[in-house]
């Protein structure tokens, strides 16, 4: 996607700036924390502080859930802006960005809450901590990709 944006970009003169909501900003920020909380949760479920994981995986799920919700909010101000999917290139193109990143994140979502249910019900032993590790890899994977997608969007479209 990142490509065809480059070459899309270098065809005409027709890109124009989006102008980021911000909310982005603390949209960005949430899911920053959301990473942090979800870490720190890995942490202490490797050092059997049960406890203390199931608080810091739940704040990491609530802060992710909230990142999904501020996205909506963020897509939206663009609509009553005038920016749309099938406007500008700029703007269809983080359009796309941003919802393939989205769906990604509900998808790592749905495995940080299975997580979740399952650490609630305290029935994370041993054999269920690579699905926690796995699960906060993704998570951090796509923490990192968004912080792509804004310097993208931020230093270059």
């Amino acid at each position: 996607m990142v490509s065809a944006m480059v070459v899309r970009r270098g065809l005409s003169n027709d890109w124009g700036q989006i102008g980021l909501p911000r909310i982005l900003w603390w949209n960005t920020a949430v899911l920053i924390l959301s990473s942090i909380a979800i870490d720190a949760g890995r942490r202490y479920l490797a050092r059997n502080e049960r406890q203390k994981f199931n608080i810091a995986w739940s704040i990491g799920t609530v802060l992710g859930t909230c990142f999904l919700v501020c996205q909506f909010i963020a897509w939206h101000q663009l609509e009553q802006r005038g920016f749309y999917l099938n406007g500008r290139p700029s703007s269809a193109f983080f359009f796309v960005l941003t919802w393939a990143h989205a769906a990604h994140v509900v998808g790592a979502l749905a495995a940080v809450l299975y997580v979740e249910y399952r650490a609630l019900k305290w029935q994370l032993g041993p054999g269920r901590r690579t699905l926690v590790t796995v699960s906060a890899i993704f998570w951090h994977f796509l923490d990192v990709l968004w912080l792509f997608i804004m310097a993208l969007f931020v230093f270059w479209a």
